[in-house]
C-alpha cells in the first residue's frame, strides 16, 4: 500500500510539474503575441466550480472536498506554485501547518494550522480516478478585531450599573478567553464586588454594579484571536443636595446668598436703635 501511496506521488509531481511547465510556455506564446493581454490566471479556467471559504489570521481554515467511497488517493494542491501538499492522510509538504482530516462522510478536509495572509488563493482536491476528479477551494484571510459600543469615551452616572460589550468584528472563530483590563491592571478574576464578567460566542461582556468613583478609567478588552478595543469611562458624581437639605450648612450657600444674608442680618440689629417717629413728635 505505500508502494502505491509512493507511486501515486511521483506521478502526481511529474503531471503538476508538466502541467505548470506548459501554462508557463501558454502564457509565454501569449504574451509575445499580444504584449497587452493579461498574464493567464489559473483562477480564471475555474470560474463558477470554486467553493470558497474564509478564515481568520491566526486561526484554522478548513477546506473541504467530498468523494464518493472509494473512490481513489486523495490528493491536495496549492494552485499558486503547483505545490503538492498532502497524499492520502500524509503531509507531504515541508510546513506542517498543513494536514489532512478525514471524516467519517468520506470528507477529506485539508486544516492549515496558524494561517497567514500568504495562505490566500487557490486550492485544489485531487482524486486519483480515470478520469481524474478535481475540486476547487479559494481561501480568503481576514483579520479580526473587536469594537465597544460608546467608545472612545462613555459617561456613567456615580450609583448606577455600568455594561460594557466586546463584540468581534470579522471573525470566524470563537475566542477562547477575553480579558478586561482597567487602567492597565486584568480584572477577569479580581474579587471586586459587583463586578461580573461573561464569554459570549460574539465576544464579552463586563457588568459593574452601582459604578463608584473609583470605576472610571480606561478599560480594555483584548481578545485571544482579535485586535484589542479601548473605552474611556468617565462616572459622573452625584449632585450636591441643596442648604435647606443640608440642615442649613452654610458652607454651601453661593457668596451672592452669603452676602444677602449679611445685609439681612445687618439691617435687622441696627433697626431698633432708630427712635420711632411717634417718639421724635409725640403727640
Amino acid at each position: 500500500m505505500r508502494f502505491i501511496l509512493v507511486l501515486a506521488t511521483l506521478i502526481l509531481e511529474a503531471q503538476l510539474y508538466f502541467t505548470g511547465s506548459q501554462a508557463k510556455q501558454d502564457t509565454s506564446a501569449n504574451s509575445v503575441g499580444n504584449d497587452d493581454e493579461k498574464p493567464y490566471k489559473p483562477e480564471q479556467e475555474f470560474r463558477g466550480l470554486i467553493k470558497d471559504v474564509l478564515a481568520q489570521k491566526g486561526g484554522t481554515a478548513t477546506l473541504p472536498c467530498k468523494i464518493d467511497p472509494g473512490s481513489g488517493i486523495v490528493t491536495w494542491v496549492r494552485r499558486r506554485d503547483r505545490q503538492l501538499l498532502t497524499v492520502g492522510q500524509d503531509t507531504h509538504s515541508v510546513d506542517k501547518r498543513f494536514m489532512v482530516h478525514k471524516h467519517v462522510n468520506s470528507e477529506w478536509s485539508l486544516l492549515i494550522q496558524k494561517v497567514t495572509h500568504e495562505d490566500a488563493g487557490l486550492y485544489e482536491c485531487q482524486v486519483t480516478t480515470h478520469p481524474v476528479q478535481q475540486y476547487f477551494v479559494r481561501l480568503s484571510v481576514t483579520d479580526a478585531y473587536s469594537i465597544i459600543p460608546g467608545a472612545p469615551d462613555l459617561h456613567v452616572k456615580q450609583g448606577s450599573n455600568l455594561r460594557l460589550e466586546c463584540k468581534l468584528m470579522s471573525a470566524t472563530e470563537t475566542p477562547l478567553y477575553v480579558f478586561w483590563y482597567r487602567n492597565a491592571r486584568m480584572i477577569n478574576y479580581d474579587s471586586e464586588p459587583g463586578v461580573r464578567v461573561e464569554l459570549t460566542k460574539a465576544g464579552s461582556v463586563l457588568e459593574v454594579e452601582k459604578t463608584q468613583l473609583g470605576h472610571g478609567g480606561n478599560y480594555t478588552c483584548a481578545p485571544s484571536n482579535a485586535r484589542e478595543a479601548y473605552v474611556m469611562v468617565h462616572v459622573i458624581e452625584e449632585e450636591e443636595k441643596p442648604a435647606a437639605m443640608h440642615g442649613g450648612d452654610r458652607r454651601n450657600l453661593s457668596p451672592a446668598i452669603l452676602a444677602s444674608n449679611f445685609l439681612v442680618s445687618l439691617l435687622a440689629a441696627v433697626s431698633w436703635r432708630i427712635p420711632s417717629f411717634t417718639s421724635l413728635y409725640p403727640t
